[in-house]
């Protein structure tokens, strides 16, 4: 096992892997900051630190929140290498499938769930003038952020690849798809606290056309496969076209 101070040390520099993404190698230089204290501590041989870096050299990229796991179960598996019951060539197939794997999962529930449901309560908040119990909440999330960051990063360091089985377990997929209804509902709380219900006379054909568009955003992107970040320019290109008055409803 590593010593607690280095563990602290690459868990702690998990939190700066976006620091320098790049284009070509994407976390590939952020990794390898991480990287850094555990090897120094596993390979004290030059060649051997050397070897392990360069294991580690080419494109990697994985949701930022499931980085401390990622790199909890490769340097579990670092340290299997450095007493030699695993080959180094055993690195190469983890550092391809298994970054790819976590960053599926962390944006389906994280980016694509639980982030829109933490801004919409937001939103509902602020509207209802609970400024505060919105600020608490946005503390509450993130404190439980950093438990799961924690909680993962010595999981994977202490139990390897098996720790993705009791990952599995937690059988996040479902509770994305619950989230996502809880979404739904959240958005309609939060159009209730506009001010739409003072307008006069109200805009019943808007309100339709936005529903329609919404319900049509979402056909082209799960039937068609249109980019998200596509129909977001639209969006906004119209809002600020709209705003510089060079479109009219």
């Amino acid at each position: 096992m590593l010593p607690r101070c280095v563990a602290l040390n690459c868990l702690a520099r998990t939190c700066c892997v976006n620091a320098a993404v790049t284009a070509r190698g994407m976390q590939q230089i952020g990794l390898a900051f991480v990287l850094a204290p555990a090897f120094r501590c596993l390979y004290p041989n030059r060649e051997d630190r050397a070897r392990a870096f360069a294991r580690y050299g080419g494109h990697s990229n994985t949701h930022v929140f499931m980085v401390p796991l990622y790199v909890g179960i490769v340097l579990s598996l670092e340290m299997q290498i450095a007493r030699g019951a695993l080959p180094e060539s055993a690195a190469g197939v983890v550092r391809e499938t298994l970054g790819t794997t976590l960053s599926a999962l962390g944006d389906s529930f994280f980016s694509g769930a639980l982030l829109p449901l933490w801004a919409l309560t937001s939103a509902f908040l602020l509207l209802a003038g609970q400024t505060g119990l919105a600020a608490m909440l946005a503390v509450v999330f993130l404190a439980l952020l950093l438990l799961f960051r924690v909680l993962t990063f010595f999981a994977g360091l202490r139990h390897g690849m098996p720790v993705l089985l009791r990952l599995k377990r937690l059988n996040l997929i479902n509770w994305m798809e619950r989230l996502k209804i809880l979404n739904a509902v959240m958005v309609i709380l939060v159009v209730s606290q506009l001010p739409l219900r003072h307008l006069n006379p109200f805009p019943w054909l808007l309100c339709g056309l936005a529903a329609a568009a919404v319900l049509g955003a979402s056909w082209l992107v799960g039937r068609m496969h249109l980019p998200r970040i596509l129909l977001w320019a639209l969006v906004l290109g119209a809002l600020i076209l709209m705003d510089a008055g060079l479109m009219g409803m």
